[in-house]
């Protein structure tokens, strides 16, 4: 009963955080928004640009910040506010990318299920490192090789997606 209640918590997080920043970017508007997420992303304009350091360097900000949040006692409970605000993102940036038309097939290929994988290994680190409801107290050593496949799935997916990025995009 309790996996299926985290994981229904942590797919709210997920969808909720996407619908908000697709409700936020509605209310800023397309000319407004754009220097915003170029800012933040800017693979999503100039895809010629890209490069192995732009892949990356998202990933590890968000692993950082929550290795940095997990660390302290007092920041533990804003671990899975980074994630949500990774998804927000996620969301805003979507439709961005949906509103270019030209930009579809790059949405669907590359956006859209890249960015809900981060978002889910996401919450998984921060449920090992800080778990949401289970009968394992806060704190309580993890096993190092369960931490080990949680870096190595994101290895493998950041791979897989400079693939797609540098081979099947263009």
């Amino acid at each position: 009963m309790s996996r299926t209640v985290s994981i229904f918590y942590h797919a709210s997080i997920i969808a909720v955080s996407f619908v908000c920043g697709v409700i936020f970017f509605h209310i800023i508007g397309g000319p407004k928004a754009e220097p915003f997420i170029l800012l933040i992303e800017p693979r999503l304009a100039d895809g010629d640009r890209q490069s192995i350091f732009r892949i990356v360097l998202p990933v590890v900000i968000s692993i950082g910040l929550i290795l940095l949040l997990a660390t302290h006692s007092y920041l533990k409970i804003l671990i899975r506010v980074t994630v949500a605000m990774r998804a927000t993102f996620f969301g805003f940036s979507s439709v961005f990318l949906l509103q270019k038309l030209e930009a579809f097939w790059l949405y669907t290929i590359w956006w859209f299920p890249f960015q809900l994988i981060y978002c889910i290994l996401l919450l998984v680190l921060c449920n090992l490192l800080v778990p949401a409801w289970s009968k394992r107290k806060i704190g309580k050593q993890v096993s190092g090789r369960t931490i080990l496949l949680n870096f190595i799935a994101f290895f493998i997916i950041i791979v897989a997606e400079f693939i797609v990025v540098f081979f099947v995009l263009k």
